[in-house]
């Protein structure tokens, strides 16, 4: 019974009707307005920086890091021995500086800067690295932080430097 006012309905719409066509058309809607981007900061944000702890008795602070790292000083009440870099490697991981276990060698670059500590004493002379040789694991960097000087030598050839440094 309700099929035929259906049947004739979907005819109609399909085909068109009168009024369909004299119907005006809808008005186009208006051209979207941009979107206008934020407004600009004057200034870039700044990267927070937390201040470390003060370096504890017997350390100094690497300036300018983004981690801070503290640098054993070497002086009479806690010297750097010169060993072979295994012992060396030993000897930082078994040291306790001011509450802190657990030291570790210095890497090359963090060698070099440390001729930028004032104050800083047996600074001259070969330090030994954790910084292997690319071409040779069994060799390792060594680095004089006050002449720049730097090579690679057999991790048990001679005893160098072993300052210990630290990343709290």
């Amino acid at each position: 019974m309700h099929a035929r006012p259906l049947l004739a309905l979907a005819l109609l719409c399909a085909c068109g009707s009168e009024a369909a066509k004299t119907a005006p058309a809808a008005a186009p809607a208006p051209p979207a307005e941009p979107a206008t981007p934020p407004p600009a900061r004057s200034e870039p944000f700044a990267e927070p920086r937390l201040n470390p702890p003060p370096p504890p008795d017997g350390a100094a602070l690497l300036p300018d890091r983004k981690k801070p790292i503290y640098v054993q000083r070497c002086d009479p009440g806690h010297p750097c021995p010169d060993l072979l870099q295994p012992a060396g490697e030993t000897h930082c991981r078994d040291l306790e500086l001011g509450g802190f276990e657990h030291w570790r060698l210095p890497d090359r670059d963090e060698v070099k800067r440390l001729g930028e500590i004032a104050g800083l004493e047996q600074a001259e002379g070969f330090h030994w690295t954790r910084t292997a040789f690319a071409e040779d694991a069994a060799q390792a960097w060594i680095v004089d932080p006050k002449s720049g000087q730097e090579t690679t030598i057999p991790r048990n050839r001679k005893p160098f430097r072993v300052r210990c440094v630290f990343e709290p």
